[in-house]
């Protein structure tokens, strides 16, 4: 092999081995970054929700009578 064939094999596999890490990296990110929106999302809608049941509950009992 020449120097020529041993630069585009060093090239071909440095690409090889650091686009992996650098893939699962982000994939790994992003994951977590949409977990943690979701547990924001589902807890803002939880509390409109508990809003909504509460209101219904004080028309439904207005004295707490049951």
């Amino acid at each position: 092999m020449t120097t020529h064939d041993w630069e585009l094999l060093d090239k071909q596999l440095w690409a090889a081995t650091s686009s992996p890490r650098q893939n699962t990296t982000t994939i790994g990110l992003m994951i977590a970054a949409v977990f943690l929106v979701g547990i924001g999302i589902g807890d803002i809608l939880s509390k409109s929700k508990q809003a909504n049941t509460h209101y219904a509950a004080l028309i439904s009992y207005p004295n707490g009578q049951e």
